[in-house]
């Protein structure tokens, strides 16, 4: 039986902001909200306390891989852009 976990604030809010149909000026500026940091934070200084049970720590881990998934999307997108000035 698998079970699907519910997902992180961050991974809502980047499927809202890809479901908006972004620019690409719009993912490159896009920023966690306060409460998504907040989370973050709470979660990161958990595991320093050792303190994250499997819940928490499957939740952390969607927190890197949200970030992770944002930092190659938005070098993708600088990279496009720097191809695009040399070409133009």
């Amino acid at each position: 039986m698998s079970t699907v976990e519910a997902p992180s604030r961050l991974f809502e809010e980047i499927a809202t902001l890809f479901a908006s149909g972004p620019s690409r000026q719009d993912v490159l500026d896009f920023r966690p909200s306060d409460a998504a940091i907040q989370r973050a934070s709470e979660l990161l200084e958990l595991n320093r306390q050792d303190r994250l049970d499997d819940e928490l720590r499957c939740e952390l881990d969607q927190y890197t891989q949200a970030e992770l998934l944002m930092r190659l999307v938005k070098a993708r997108i600088r990279a496009d852009q720097v191809q695009d000035e040399k070409t133009s």
